[in-house]
């Protein structure tokens, strides 16, 4: 799944109130955890009455949907459009792995990610809701993967894209639980020379050995 940036703001064609009750729900998850996502926690952070929370989200669960779909479609993960409006071949597949580092080294993304899930895997709404997610993420995936210079079939392009999504999670949990001693950056360019070899991507300028420096 993006130095560790903080996610951008929430969903601008929710009304201010709403985006105001999702931003604090944001930040509590990803301060807090998932186990501190109160309504009243939620209210007291936004500054805000808790019947609203019914009013724009119809309650904690349509509030935690709404936290799945900025976790992937906010502005640090959601990105994808400017991968798409690069150029064909190997400047959109260049572009497609800055993003996708980006996302993988973002703190806030990856703990808000890493608090959810446990929680998926008890409630089956949130589980469809993320299984859905990271569906249409293979997709996206795919499409970037397929302007390389290798060609390869539907099949193999979303397989491809399913591995791209577990060493973005991966990296960026490995990163989070080990911030002083993980070094992501020497992870990633490994993961981005094997890949790039394998679609046929010309070797990055300074791509040498996987040095501190390298």
């Amino acid at each position: 799944m993006c130095a560790r940036l903080n996610i951008g703001p929430v969903d601008e064609s929710l009304p201010p109130t709403a985006r105001r009750i999702l931003a604090a729900a944001m930040d509590i998850l990803a301060e807090r955890g998932y186990h501190e996502l109160t309504i009243s926690a939620i209210v007291a952070r936004a500054g805000c009455n808790r019947a609203l929370v019914s009013y724009y989200f119809g309650g904690k669960a349509g509030l935690v949907a709404a936290l799945v779909d900025t976790l992937f479609r906010g502005p640090d993960t959601g990105a994808v459009e400017r991968v798409l409006a690069s150029s064909e071949g190997t400047e959109r597949t260049d572009a497609f792995f800055e993003w996708q580092h980006s996302v993988s080294g973002n703190e806030k993304v990856n703990r808000m990610l890493f608090e959810l899930v446990p929680h998926a895997l008890r409630d089956p709404a949130v589980r469809r809701r993320l299984a859905e997610e990271y569906a249409l993420s293979r997709g996206v995936d795919a499409e970037c993967l397929g302007s390389a210079p290798r060609r390869l079939g539907e099949d193999e392009l979303e397989a491809l894209a399913a591995v791209s999504i577990a060493v973005v999670d991966g990296l960026g949990l490995q990163q989070m639980l080990d911030p002083g001693g993980f070094d992501h950056g020497r992870a990633w360019r490994m993961w981005r020379r094997v890949v790039g070899e394998f679609l046929r991507l010309p070797r990055q300028d300074g791509d040498g050995p996987l040095t501190d420096g390298g």
